[in-house]
């Protein structure tokens, strides 16, 4: 009779980086590479979340994870493909949560700014160019976003845009 393998949880996010280093070691040690790249994933999310960051430099991690990490064994039972589904639906989130922090920021400052007198044709002109900045010339969903937080983004950048 065989034992069931024990996939890990799903990582926390926002620990200390040292948090992170240290179970990617443990992990390692065990031979255990699903728990490695677990942790892996919680390491790049927390610190794609640092606030200090550009959009840019949380994309990297983003990205990063969702390549690097994400990905399956070959020929997987289904429980661990649903494992590495589920890493990368944690990226997915935790992306766009900070990308629709970073949106409606700006949208609360097209608004103050449209109350003060600015001319919608000029907050029209500066949303496009950060759009731009976040998405490029986008129309379809990115990878690191799920569908959902992606028709959000898009349903604000049509108000100020069109």
């Amino acid at each position: 009779m065989t034992q069931a393998r024990r996939l890990p949880d799903l990582p926390p996010i926002g620990r200390p980086e040292s948090y992170y280093a240290h179970r990617v070691h443990d992990a390692e040690r065990k031979g255990d590479i699903h728990a490695k790249e677990a942790y892996k994933v919680g390491q790049y999310v927390t610190l794609g979340m640092d606030p200090a960051l550009t959009w840019d430099q949380k994309l990297k991690y983003f990205n990063h994870a969702l390549r690097r990490h994400c990905n399956p064994p070959p020929v997987p039972d289904e429980a661990t493909w649903l494992f590495y589904r589920n890493l990368a639906e944690l990226i997915r989130h935790n992306a766009g949560q900070e990308a629709l922090r970073l949106v409606m920021r700006e949208d609360e400052l097209y608004e103050k700014r449209q109350k003060l007198g600015v001319l919608r044709e000029c907050i029209a002109a500066e949303a496009k160019h950060f759009f731009i900045r976040l998405f490029g010339e986008a129309t379809t969903c990115p990878q690191y976003l799920d569908e959902e937080d992606w028709r959000q983004l898009m349903m604000v950048r049509q108000h100020w845009t069109s």
